[in-house]
């Protein structure tokens, strides 16, 4: 069986991979809305402003199942250190 911690962070890379491809498409759905708006093509303005929130309330769910994730994987590899690992990696 796969190491739940192992898991852990791949879903939170697999979200960090995703919520960066989102914002990317936000980016182009708000520069088609600019291209419609310099051609005066009002007709499509409404039905991508309403694309856009999707978008963008997606994003907000995207954000915080990563946030949730990484707070999951941060409970999954809290490492309490020995006393031995302690004195190794402290300086003298």
């Amino acid at each position: 069986m796969d190491d739940p911690a192992v898991l852990a962070k791949q879903l939170v890379d697999l979200a960090g991979k995703r919520i960066e491809e989102q914002e990317c498409r936000i980016v182009q759905q708000r520069q088609l809305m600019a291209k419609h708006e310099q051609e005066d093509d009002l007709a499509r303005l409404p039905g991508a402003r309403l694309v856009l929130e999707w978008m963008q309330k997606q994003l907000a769910q995207m954000t915080a199942a990563h946030v949730a994730a990484e707070e999951h994987l941060s409970k999954l590899t809290v490492d309490e250190p020995s006393v031995e690992k302690v004195v190794r990696d402290t300086p003298m």
